[in-house]
């Protein structure tokens, strides 16, 4: 037999292959959504290496569990296998002649959201731009897509300082967004421009929108909660509401920890303001 399972000196069957890495994909795509990272991240990793070995390393069927394993690698806080899962899936996209395609729109996004999240605002922000270049020239750009697309811009201009930039950008999640998470996610950015600009209270009314939102659509104990629940915590410690901001970090540092790298950049901003 050979390791693959075949037996020794026979083709696999390739269509059964595709068809089995597909699964395989929803799989760890399921995974993260549920924030099971670990077991998304196996998953993902074997579906990747038996890609790679019955279609090769600048195949399409790897172009999307690549993808996939970057995203679950940025929620994780693994940071460096994150970029390397997201360039590899880009390159893929530039050398088989779909540079300006959808799925390259879609790994800009991505990559411009792990530069974010490691706190580079300014090489997001090319990465960012990129992107939505790419998506609104596609003559059938979706709409969720391009949504998305501006509401991470708008977190970007948030923190490089451009508010009137920000504002603007979230026009379009805020009225023309697709999903009850978009809408979420657009709502924390938009909580974290007030802040920035020092409407507080008005911040913390908004960051308690999205993470009610956040709640309702992945569960009360996703990790994905925790980047709401600190902003809201730093408002509310800047209100003087000390206990409740305790709270809110308790329950934020209670979903991370396990969860996610001990490196985090969330968890470790969560337990530095626990300690103020």
């Amino acid at each position: 037999m050979s390791d693959n399972g075949q037996p020794a000196g026979t083709e696999p069957d390739v269509s059964a292959v595709r068809d089995d890495l597909v699964a395989r994909l929803t799989t760890g795509r399921q995974l993260r959504i549920a924030g099971d990272y670990a077991a998304a991240v196996a998953v993902l990793h074997a579906a990747v290496t038996d890609a790679e070995a019955v279609f090769g390393a600048d195949s399409a069927e790897l172009g999307g569990l690549l993808n996939e394993l970057g995203i679950v690698g940025k929620y994780a806080g693994d940071f460096v296998e994150a970029e390397l899962a997201y360039r590899w899936a880009l390159g893929i996209e530039d050398r088989s002649g779909r540079p300006g395609g959808a799925n390259a729109a879609s790994i800009l996004h991505n990559l411009a959201g792990l530069a974010h999240a490691r706190g580079d605002a300014r090489a997001a922000l090319p990465l960012a731009l990129r992107g939505i270049d790419i998506r609104t020239a596609l003559p059938d750009a979706d709409p969720g897509g391009l949504a998305k697309d501006w509401a991470a811009l708008a977190a970007i201009l948030v923190d490089l300082g451009e508010h009137d930039q920000a504002r603007a950008a979230l026009t379009q999640p805020l009225q023309d967004g697709g999903s009850r998470y978009d809408t979420a996610v657009a709502l924390h950015n938009l909580g974290s421009l007030q802040f920035r600009e020092g409407n507080v209270a008005e911040a913390a009314t908004t960051l308690r929108q999205a993470l009610a939102l956040k709640s309702a659509e992945l569960g009360r104990r996703h990790p994905d909660l925790a980047v709401t629940l600190h902003n809201l915590a730093k408002c509310l410690q800047r209100l003087g509401k000390r206990r409740s901001a305790r709270r809110h970090l308790k329950r934020a540092i209670a979903i991370l920890d396990g969860t996610v790298a001990e490196a985090h950049p969330t968890l470790t901003a969560c337990r530095l303001l626990a300690q103020q």
